[in-house]
């Protein structure tokens, strides 16, 4: 290589490795912060909600879609009892304390389960066609 373009090559190179670092950095970082922000949402919504077992148990007869009867409250993965989702993802938070004590918290988006797992709409398990 022609001494002429090496040291601009490898500048060039260098800079574009420290913004792939950043890059990368700061994707780290951000879902680190989002795993955390998860975690603080569902505890404070299980203050009064929960436990978790007790909320998947009470909402065991819930009829998806599909016409599938399940509870909606599943720990992440389900095969063992990982991380809980954040409540915020399937429904609106309310006011606390609330205004009207008849308000139903009520599902809003049930596409957090189909977007990247249950992508056929139902509840099979992954292995059912994977």
């Amino acid at each position: 290589m022609n001494k002429r373009f090496a040291i601009p090559a490898v500048t060039f190179l260098s800079a574009l490795f420290f913004v792939f670092l950043v890059s990368a950095t700061d994707a780290y970082m951000q879902e680190a912060a989002s795993q955390a922000e998860d975690s603080d949402v569902a505890e404070k919504c299980l203050a009064c909600h929960g436990p978790y077992d007790k909320l998947a148990e009470a909402t065991s007869d819930y009829v998806a879609e599909s016409g599938e009867t399940v509870t909606p409250h599943m720990y992440v993965p389900h095969a063992e009892k990982q991380d809980i989702p954040a409540c915020t993802e399937c429904h609106v938070p309310h006011e606390i304390p609330l205004d009207d004590k008849t308000e139903v918290v009520k599902p809003d988006n049930l596409n957090y389960c189909y977007q990247s797992c249950h992508h056929m709409r139902n509840f099979q398990t992954c292995s059912s066609c994977h």
